[in-house]
């Protein structure tokens, strides 16, 4: 009987834990989620500082240009000879932690180095809500972006087309942000 009741109690259990949301990532025990607009929008009515706020990129992404004489002003990635041609290289691995630094009207700037070398993201694809790569210049599945003040083709080294990597936060930085709010009753003469 107790086997049986203990059986009970862990089969809800096991199920609710497999139906966690599916926009939720996991990797060295931490759990991810998109940066959404409504993450955006309680950022901003809770007058917290964007710029205090831990950002994640959820895939790993190659930024790449040809170079001709100016090769020896690179100041870091790795310099390839490919077709007769310098190339010069940029991985930004999945996961690796970024800042925000500041807005170009509803796309947001993220530094993942200490340089000038924002990358933007804003809310793009089929419901708008979460933050993905924005560039210019789309060509199966890349697309061009200014880094380090010079234009590298950006694509995705996991997935079909750059414009699928997200802005993540760790899920406990999203859950403190969350607003608490009551209704006060007031009070009346007597009481």
């Amino acid at each position: 009987m107790r086997k049986l009741f203990l059986i009970i109690l862990i089969i809800p259990f096991i199920f609710l834990s497999s139906c966690e949301s599916t926009n939720q990532l996991s990797t060295n025990g931490n759990l991810y989620v998109p940066f959404t607009k409504d993450l955006l929008d309680r950022i901003n009515s809770n007058n917290l500082d964007i710029k205090k706020v831990q950002f994640f990129i959820d895939q790993r992404l190659i930024l790449r240009r040809t170079l001709g004489s100016q090769k020896s002003n690179i100041k870091g990635g790795q310099i390839l000879f490919e077709n007769g041609l310098y190339v010069h290289e940029v991985i930004i691995p999945k996961y690796t932690p970024g800042v925000c630094d500041g807005f170009d009207g509803d796309r947001i700037s993220i530094s993942f180095e200490v340089q000038n070398n924002d990358i933007k993201f804003g809310p793009h694809g089929n419901n708008q809500e979460s933050f993905t790569l924005s560039a210019r210049n789309w060509n199966n599945g890349t697309g061009e972006i200014t880094y380090d003040n010079a234009t590298y083709t950006v694509k995705c080294a996991a997935c079909p087309n750059v414009a699928l990597t997200t802005l993540l936060v760790k899920k406990s930085e999203a859950h403190k942000l969350k607003k608490t709010q009551r209704i006060v009753q007031g009070r009346r003469v007597g009481n």
